[in-house]
């Protein structure tokens, strides 16, 4: 009888080492991947895109988020900012949620400052946590030169020849209007168009999505820890369809970040939801 409980308890123990050991590996691995950004390269390809653009690069970054509660990832920001700054680029797209709390935005704004404005430009749109107090956002954005589109659009420029950049208000805190943001924008124009919340395409309307190239959206963090790349958690309704990735539905495409930063239970940790730096190369066909 002493020997059964005594083999019961070097059972038990055994499992709670290897328990252990597991949970230990996936902390390392998590800290291991949070901090390597990839930079994942896309081809766009349309007849719409103006010769002037051909081969232009445009970069697109979201969800930098470095903060917790309690603390703010100065390190891992710097390193966001300056790889970014090493990559070659005409435009930078930025896809909301610059900081989680609102008590870390000075700081976020005050690293972003480093972040160099390319030949074309910084277009900006809101995310979920650019809310309470939007003014103070929009305030910090205007600083550095932000071009901020909220239900509007730019127009980028090339020796007269166009392309369009447009953007909608968060879907959660805003009012989003694609009908206000695309106005002016015809259906053989190349345009981009911005929404944090992934969720939002499925309010758009045919006609919309007709004159927008290409959707760009952020907001999931690609799920930041899900089963070996399976997205079981995201903060959206259509996860299966939205939780991270270049999707098409209905002859449109959507691209979903994973975006750079964010946490997990007040860590800064992702499980094959890698960081990521997208780079949208265009060419004209």
């Amino acid at each position: 009888m002493q020997a059964k409980k005594k083999n019961m308890k070097n059972v038990v123990l055994k499992i709670t080492l290897y328990f252990l050991l597991l949970i230990l590996t996936f902390l390392i691995y998590s800290h291991y991947e949070y901090k390597n950004i990839k930079i994942r390269t896309i081809e766009i390809k349309s007849k719409d895109i103006p010769e002037e653009f051909n081969g232009r690069k445009i970069l697109y970054v979201a969800d930098f988020q470095y903060d917790t509660i309690g603390r703010f990832n100065k390190k891992q920001l710097k390193k966001a900012i300056n790889l970014i700054n090493e990559q070659k680029k005409d435009i930078i797209l930025l896809g909301g949620d610059y900081s989680t709390w609102e008590k870390y935005r000075a700081a976020f704004y005050k690293e972003a400052e480093n972040l160099k404005i390319p030949e074309y430009g910084i277009y900006a749109i809101y995310g979920n946590h650019e809310y309470p107090n939007i003014e103070e956002s929009t305030e910090y954005l205007k600083k550095i030169k932000y071009n901020i589109l909220a239900n509007s659009s730019k127009k980028v420029t090339i020796n007269s020849q166009n392309i369009y950049i447009a953007g909608v208000e968060d879907l959660w805190h805003g009012i989003s209007d694609a009908k206000k943001a695309l106005e002016g924008i015809e259906k053989e124009d190349f345009a981009i168009f911005m929404t944090h919340n992934p969720d939002y395409f499925e309010e758009m309307t045919e006609s919309q999505k007709e004159r927008s190239d290409i959707t760009l959206a952020a907001h999931t963090h690609g799920g930041q820890v899900t089963f070996f790349g399976k997205v079981f958690f995201a903060p959206i309704r259509h996860k299966e369809k939205y939780g991270y990735g270049m999707k098409e539905y209905g002859g449109h495409k959507i691209y979903i970040t994973s975006g750079i930063g964010g946490s997990f239970l007040e860590m800064f940790i992702r499980f094959f939801a890698q960081p990521e730096i997208v780079i949208f190369e265009l060419k004209k066909v």
